[in-house]
Formats: structure tokens, C-alpha cells, sequence
């Protein structure tokens, strides 16, 4: 005759093994719930090793002098960079407080650089990399505008940031005049 605790045993074991599996699902999954938000904060903070174009931008952080060459000479030329909303944006004022001054706004758009250019043209060319940018140089080329009839409107077109050290920098804004290429004006820059 059977016994019947022998009978149910192993309905019994059976039942506290799937009880502790789900016990050890749940417990992974609260685990997860909790360390995922940090992982994935540390993963967004430490996602290259090679600095982002927008890094770059934003140690430029404070006053620069620079000089140009001009039909009058050598021409001195102020240029600041600050941060703003939130740490999400560059501010660069061209010959800030003159008739002349210019702003130019740079974003990060996923791995791109983006920037807007408020030119005293009295249009705004909008500017991205194009791919991996790495060493010394940052280059964003024309995406798009505002304030421009056609793309053969003179304007901006693109921008080359060279970065000699952390107190140097040379600046390449090329100028184009019904659809092509007119002018490239270089800027040196020391900062002050």
C-alpha cells in the first residue's frame, strides 16, 4: 500500500521549487529596476572616450581675442562663448556690443554637432558634422536656413574649428555667393 505522503512528495517539491524560482525572478527583476536608471546615467556620461564635438565647444567657455586681416590692417576681434539652458547650449557672440556683433547657438544632436548662425547677412544658416569628428578639428557644414530666399543667397556655409591647445584656436567661416564657394575668412584666437 502506498503511503500517501509518498504520493503527494513530490507534488509538494515540486511547488516549493517553482516558489522559489519566482521569489529569485522577482528579485533579479527589482535588482534591475534599481540599478538599470544608474547603469544607464553612467553609460550617457562615459559613453566615448574621445571627447563629443559639443565637449569641445564647451571649453571654450569664456573670452577670446583674435585678430584678422582686413583691407585696414589688422583687425582685432573679441569673440565670448558662454553655456546656456541647462548646460545644453553654447552662446558665441561675435564682436559682442558692436553694430556688428553675431551669435551663434551650438547643440548636441545625438553623436552631431549643430549650430545656428545669426549673421549680420540678416540670415541664420543652421550647420552639422558629418560623422565621427576627432583630433584637433571640428568641422560643421551647411544643413539648412532661414531668412534665405534660395540656397544661392550669400551666406555662411561652413565652419572649421581648429584647436591648437586649450588657449589657442583658428576659426574658417567659408562664405558662399550664388551657390558656390566666394570667400574664406580665418580667424586666430588666443584666449584672454
Amino acid at each position: 500500500m502506498l503511503n500517501q505522503n509518498s504520493v503527494l512528495q513530490p507534488h509538494v517539491q515540486m511547488a516549493k521549487t517553482t516558489t522559489n524560482l519566482v521569489r529569485t525572478f522577482l528579485f533579479l527583476v527589482m535588482l534591475g529596476s534599481v540599478t538599470t536608471p544608474w547603469c544607464g546615467q553612467a553609460m550617457a556620461e562615459h559613453s566615448s572616450l574621445t571627447p563629443m564635438p559639443f565637449d569641445r565647444i564647451k571649453a571654450l567657455v569664456g573670452t577670446w581675442q583674435g585678430t584678422k586681416q582686413s583691407l585696414k590692417g589688422q583687425e582685432t576681434i573679441i569673440v565670448e562663448y558662454s553655456v546656456t539652458a541647462k548646460g545644453s547650449a553654447v552662446m558665441e557672440r561675435f564682436f559682442p556690443g558692436t553694430p556688428k556683433e553675431m551669435v551663434s547657438i551650438y547643440t548636441q544632436d545625438g553623436h552631431e554637432l549643430t549650430m545656428t548662425h545669426y549673421c549680420i547677412l540678416g540670415n541664420q544658416p543652421r550647420m552639422q558634422t558629418h560623422g565621427t569628428e576627432s583630433g584637433d578639428r571640428v568641422t560643421l557644414h551647411y544643413v539648412d536656413g532661414a531668412g534665405m530666399r534660395s540656397f544661392n543667397d550669400t551666406h555662411m556655409h561652413e565652419l572649421t574649428i581648429t584647436f591648437q591647445d586649450t588657449d589657442r584656436m583658428t576659426h574658417q567661416w567659408t562664405l558662399y555667393d550664388k551657390g558656390q564657394k566666394a570667400d574664406t575668412h580665418t580667424f586666430a584666437f588666443s584666449r584672454r
